[in-house]
């Protein structure tokens, strides 16, 4: 498994947005530091708002700012507005069929593995990044 580009945009501009809690965040801005193609950012963006993880503000000085403090923020969240539901296997995907699903001896392992990775990503919050990045 390996996370979407669009999943690594989309965690390094909210964490952006954390490093600056009390100001509007232009795309631009976040764009050039971190060398996201404006257009892709602006798609990313509009879903982490539609989750209600992010807020615009519009005219001068417009731009993104978190709805939320960084600590309310977990890293779950972030997948699940960009990527939906988490199924490392096609057997954990609600959506899909699996074709042996029912003589599978290794979906239950999947399953608790499948839960696991999600517990470790609601644990992690954008501030748990923040503090990291500093004792980087």
């Amino acid at each position: 498994m390996q996370i979407t580009r669009k999943t690594d945009y989309g965690l390094r501009a909210i964490s952006e947005l954390a490093t600056h809690p009390d100001e509007a965040i232009a795309i631009a801005q976040i764009s050039e530091k971190h060398g996201i193609p404006d257009s892709f950012l602006e798609k990313i963006m509009q879903e982490l708002r539609q989750a209600g993880l992010i807020e615009a503000t519009h005219g001068r000085g417009g731009g993104y700012r978190l709805s939320h403090p960084a600590g309310k923020i977990s890293l779950i969240d972030v997948v699940h507005a960009l990527e939906g539901p988490v199924a490392l296997v096609v057997c954990l995907d609600p959506s899909l069929k699996c074709k042996i699903e029912d003589g599978c001896t290794t979906s239950n392992t999947w399953a608790i593995i499948n839960e696991k990775f999600e517990a470790s990503l609601a644990e992690l919050t954008l501030e748990d990044i923040l503090a990291e990045e500093v004792r980087i």
